[in-house]
């Protein structure tokens, strides 16, 4: 349990390294998670108004065992893309989808991670 509770802590800690505010007002990096008891999704998007450069999917806590698992990406309820190979970085899993211009809902989650899909809204300066 410890060790869990650590790995939740530090991938916390993590991802909110990303949400702070950029020296660019222009540039955005969003982060969120999941925040009930159990498994933790987290959802980090990278980009500039409805430009996004870069949308990564982490699994925070996932069994020690797991090597990988498949990553989904949503843009306002719908599957986009393909489904990404999550991988081992430390305790987390996570994967990367590149370049799209998107304004609205985007969501992440994992097979194998029942009910537990993070997401952030995506839009530009004037919330249009």
């Amino acid at each position: 349990m410890r060790r869990s509770a650590v790995a939740v802590v530090a991938a916390v800690l993590a991802v909110s390294a990303f949400s702070a505010p950029a020296a660019d007002a222009a540039t955005r990096s969003a982060s969120a998670c999941t925040h009930r008891g159990g498994p933790q999704v987290c959802i980090r998007i990278e980009g500039t108004g409805t430009h996004v450069d870069k949308v990564t999917a982490i699994w925070t806590n996932p069994p020690k065992g797991a090597t990988d698992a498949t990553a989904h990406l949503y843009l306002d309820g719908k599957e986009v893309h393909y489904p990404q190979k999550a991988t081992r970085h430390g305790d987390t899993l996570s994967a990367d989808w590149g370049w799209m211009e998107f304004s609205g809902r985007m969501c992440v989650d994992f097979d194998g991670v029942k009910d537990r899909r993070a997401c952030e809204d995506v839009y530009d300066s004037n919330h249009s």
